[in-house]
């Protein structure tokens, strides 16, 4: 460790100018006139000057032959060596200290060199390891000058690590001991006062030291501090305004605006409080102001009427839960009602009632909360029944109670919170005839919820306990009756449908209304379902007389089916006139109008009139679903004018559009009738042979047969007849024998009986008989419709199968649908998909088509396949008669699968379509993506005005509303607007308790707001 000490001192010899040695008349200085040197400039506290000479002093007692005297000054030369590097502040002088502490372990100045590096480690802010160096000297045995240093040192450290108690100790000793650290002890004592709460002995110590030099400029802050404690607000002022004047710019000048605006504020003097607090703002050197001083400035705002300020400023002291952001968020929210926000303020008070910090705060702000909920009609999450009823339960005795209770009853009556309006009542004993009324009209409204998400069973049932309360209500029981009837209507139970909507036709008051001519535009259906046309006629034309204007598509279709209803009585010109009508509509049924119109003057042997009209359909709607039919109608009006040649090319003309419709079929068949008739049997029996062969199995198939046998046996050719009849495909023979034909009848007769188990047994038994037998099919149909209702999923798929062999069969669409579904119900989505494509294509009905498309978009969806969803939809929202329900789920679908495939406009627009009716599922979540598609466009204020509109129509989807909250709060993050970021996440967090993932999304947001 010598060593260690000795390189120390070399290098430093090595890095100073100065010699070590001085000549006089060539000869070297004495190490003892070097130590001599060394050690008076050190008593002199020349610490640097010193440091040469004892460091040449040291070297020359290193070397060889040395004087042994010198080396009893070494030990000493080398205590003033480290001495001097602590004096002089030396990085390493801790180090150094602690190597001769280590060398010379019994050394008398053990005490003193601890003590230093107590004091070493004091400067470098080492308060810890200070205290345990002083606590292992005496500084007692220091000289006076030192002992206090250190004292005052140690009494610091204490200080600065907490022990307040010891620090005090410490710098009471030290007053008493001498004078010199006196008004630095009375500084910091009276500060530990202070910290300890103890304000007089405090403000004691501090005034005295008021004419002192060194704290002259400190000690105001806290004197004017203890009189805003002690409520001397005139002497806190006062200090405060000579500070200010005195030190302009000093360490308190903020802290000093803040007790001046402090003093103002509790003085009323509001707007120089407003002021001093911006001085205070502007001038403060902490990290963050001060809670009270941005609550006292926000309450300021508030008393001079400058309420726009105040949310700003007072949404700044709300991050704790205590009595001062209670009653900030009260403030809050009356500043917000004076802003004619009643939103914000309904939010503001909902934070301030759920904090139990000041009962009559909280009070206060649940009756303003139910206020403005009551005002706004605010339900988003049932809050304006539970609002209401939660501050009659907390707050009984409350002088708002009465108020209170009034308002409840009107809630019930206009909330959009249904089911929480509705276990509310329930929990009332006795209630009186308003309440009824309400619970009458609730149960209505949750019916129409109900069936706007096609939940029709569910709906029936709450009409039933609407209409069962009685009639506190006329119009909603009469309403309930209407809506009861849709609801029969979507599930075909049409004698219900028709006795529900009779019974509100009888009761409704209002007269004139769109939903009084909808009941007789309904019963006019069932009734033409029923083929009752004269009474469908009577209803479709009072529909028509309460309905002049409105939507012109369903105007158009009972003037459809008055035409039609006037053609089931060939009353042809009646009929023309309203298809005509329909027709000038101008609206998308227009060409099932011309359709009708050429028909009529078929059945009026106008057949060129009919071809005339045929071709302008064709022209005027190329797409129609009609083009098929009208093209053979065209080709049957050219056989009634007697001109085979032109029908022929009609027909042709057909096959060769639409080869794969059900209608070539017949046009096949037409143009061998026609070959057969001229006489022309070759031609004749090539194009029966074609009808046969492309479509095995079906009716005309079978007619063909039968006019080539009559062909052949006419022309003497019956072998020729034999071999072509075993050469057609399906080996289904044409024509039963005897037993096939009593043995099928015998098993039909059990069916239509409603024998179903025997009639199982005979069909099964016949096709075991007759495989191929001629009325093959016809048993296989019977089969699936048997194993459709014994719910045989095996048996269907296997009788559908064999009927599927033969798709132009009578039973081919009823087959795709049976199979289609089993498939789907099994998740054989491809497969599914393939029949339900085929449905589409094949179908003769527009019901039907309408069925497959259905089935093709549903199985789309399952596949993930967004072109054939895209396709499907379209496909699907073209069809003129459209449940709404279908609709949307159309639109929904369509509008996911442009987004999958970034097709953000065409989305939208579906979107916006959907999301105007927010009480459907579809609709909630089409109104939240509606926003979302804004909000990644940076159209910011458009996502804003979307959410907030949606808030106000409100869902019975809670989820998706709770995510348009998350979705504004990042909405008004990218605005800058984090207090009202904070303030619908803080709602939302109150209001929403269902356990999915938004409380994580609630947390997560709120974390980056902090």
């Amino acid at each position: 460790m010598k060593h260690k000490i000795y390189r120390i001192v070399c290098t430093a010899l090595c890095c100073a100018p100065l010699l070590a040695t001085a000549q006089t008349g060539g000869k070297i200085t004495s190490p003892q006139r070097l130590y001599e040197e060394g050690e008076s400039l050190f008593r002199q506290k020349a610490f640097a000057a010193a440091m040469p000479p004892l460091q040449a002093f040291i070297k020359q007692t290193n070397a060889e032959g040395a004087p042994v005297s010198a080396a009893g000054n070494k030990e000493e030369a080398e205590y003033m060596l480290v001495c001097a590097e602590y004096e002089l502040r030396n990085p390493n002088s801790i180090e150094l200290l602690r190597e001769y502490l280590d060398t010379y372990p019994d050394t008398p100045h053990a005490n003193r060199i601890c003590a230093l590096i107590a004091s070493a480690y004091f400067f470098e802010g080492k308060y810890d390891d200070a205290l345990a160096m002083f606590n292992s000297s005496r500084l007692d045995l220091l000289s006076n000058e030192e002992r206090d240093d250190m004292t005052y040192r140690l009494a610091t450290c204490y200080l600065k690590t907490g022990n307040v108690k010891e620090a005090a100790i410490w710098f009471e000793t030290l007053r008493s001991t001498g004078s010199r650290y006196t008004a630095d002890c009375t500084y910091y004592l009276a500060y530990i006062r202070y910290s300890q709460q103890r304000y007089d002995d405090a403000l004691s110590g501090f005034l005295s030291l008021q004419d002192n030099a060194k704290y002259e400029a400190l000690v105001p802050y806290y004197i004017a501090e203890i009189y805003l404690i002690k409520k001397n607000y005139d002497k806190a002022e006062i200090v405060a305004q000579n500070y200010l004047s005195a030190y302009p710019n000093q360490k308190y000048t903020g802290e000093m605006y803040r007790i001046q605006g402090t003093a103002d504020y509790h003085f009323g003097k509001y707007h120089e409080a407003i002021k001093a607090f911006g001085s205070y703002l502007k001038d403060n050197a902490e990290p963050a102001p001060r809670r009270d001083a941005l609550y006292m400035l926000g309450m300021s705002y508030y008393r001079t009427g400058v309420y726009s300020q105040v949310p700003v400023t007072l949404g700044e002291v709300t991050a704790n839960k205590d009595t001062l952001t209670q009653n900030a968020y009260l403030h809050m929210g009356l500043a917000y009602l004076q802003l004619a926000d009643k939103n914000k303020a309904r939010m503001a008070f909902e934070q301030a009632a759920a904090s139990d910090a000041d009962l009559k705060i909280k009070e206060q702000a649940s009756y303003n909360n139910a206020l403005c909920i009551h005002e706004t009609s605010y339900s988003a999450f049932g809050e304006s029944v539970t609002v209401f009823e939660n501050f009659l339960n907390e707050f009984p005795n409350s002088a708002y109670a009465d108020k209170v209770s009034s308002y409840l009853v009107e809630v019930y009556m206009n909330t959009r919170s249904y089911d929480a309006a509705l276990k509310s009542i329930e929990r009332i004993t006795h209630p009186g005839r308003a309440i009824l009324e309400a619970k009458q009209k609730i149960l209505f409204q949750l019916g129409t919820q109900s069936f706007a998400n096609t939940q029709f069973e569910q709906a029936i049932g709450c009409f039933n306990q609407s209409i069962a309360l009685g009639g506190y209500n006329l119009q909603t029981k009469a309403d309930a009756f209407y809506w009861r009837g849709e609801s029969y209507y979507r599930l075909n139970r049409m004698q219900e449908a028709a006795r529900n909507f009779n019974d509100y036709l009888s009761l409704t008051p209002q007269k004139n209304t769109e939903m009084y001519a909808l009941a007789y535009y309904n019963l006019a259906y069932i009734a033409f379902h029923k083929k009752d046309y004269a009474t469908a006629q009577d209803r479709f034309l009072k529909f028509i007389q309460l309905r002049k204007t409105g939507d012109a598509t369903v105007l158009a279709d009972a003037y459809n089916r008055v035409g039609d209803c006037y053609m089931q009585v060939r009353r042809f010109d009646e009929a023309k006139q309203y298809y005509t009508r329909a027709e000038n509509l101008g609206t998308p049924a227009g060409d099932y109008s011309y359709y009708q119109l050429a028909l009529v003057s078929g059945l009026q042997k106008d057949y060129d009139g009919k071809i005339t009209l045929l071709n302008r359909l064709a022209d005027k709607y190329p797409n129609s679903p009609y083009a098929v039919s009208a093209l053979y109608e065209k080709g049957r009006s050219y056989v009634q004018g007697r001109n085979n040649s032109q029908a022929i090319a009609t027909f042709r003309e057909l096959l060769n559009k639409y080869p794969e419709s059900p209608v070539s079929r017949k046009a096949a068949a037409e143009i061998g009738l026609l070959y057969y008739q001229n006489d022309d049997y070759n031609r004749a029996i090539e194009a029966y042979k074609y009808v046969i062969t492309q479509y095995p199995g079906s009716e005309e198939a079978r007619l063909a047969m039968r006019d080539l046998k009559s062909i052949y046996v006419e022309a003497n050719r019956v072998d020729e007849f034999a071999a072509l009849a075993a050469q057609m495909p399906g080996a289904i023979r044409f024509e039963p024998n005897e037993q096939d034909s009593l043995t099928y009848i015998a098993a039909e007769k059990v069916y239509m009986k409603g024998e179903i188990i025997p009639a199982r047994e005979s069909f099964t038994r016949y096709l075991q008989s007759y495989p191929n037998g001629a009325f093959s099919l016809n048993a296989h149909y019977y089969l699936s419709l048997i194993g459709k209702e014994q719910k045989d999923e095996t048996g269907v798929l296997e009788h559908t199968g064999k009927l599927l062999e033969y798709p132009d069969s009578p039973y081919s669409e009823e087959a795709l649908l049976m199979h289609g579904e089993i498939l789907f119900n099994r998740k054989e989505y491809k497969q599914a998909l393939a029949d339900y494509k085929q449905l589409q294509a094949r179908a003769t009905t527009a019901e039907r088509r309408q069925l497959g498309v259905t089935g093709v978009l549903r199985c789309g969806v399952l596949l993930k396949d967004d072109i054939e969803v895209i396709q499907a939809a379209t496909a699907l929202l073209a069809e003129t008669k459209l449940t709404p329900e279908l609709q949307n789920e159309a639109l929904y679908y369509r509008a996911k699968a442009y987004l999958n495939q970034k097709a953000v406009k065409k989305a939208a627009d579906d979107l916006k379509l959907l999301a105007k009716d927010t009480r459907t599922l579809h609709g909630a979540e089409a109104k939240y993506l509606s926003a979302q598609l804004m909000y990644n466009a940076g159209e910011y204020a458009a996502a804003e005005k979307e959410i907030l509109n949606f808030i106000d129509q409100s869902t019975p989807h809670a989820y998706w509303l709770a995510r348009s909250f998350i979705l504004l709060s990042d909405v008004y993050v990218a605005m800058d607007k984090k207090l009202d970021a904070r303030q619908y996440l803080l709602s939302l967090q109150q209001n929403y308790h269902a356990d999915d993932d938004i409380e994580r999304m609630i947390q997560e947001r709120l974390e980056k707001l902090k």
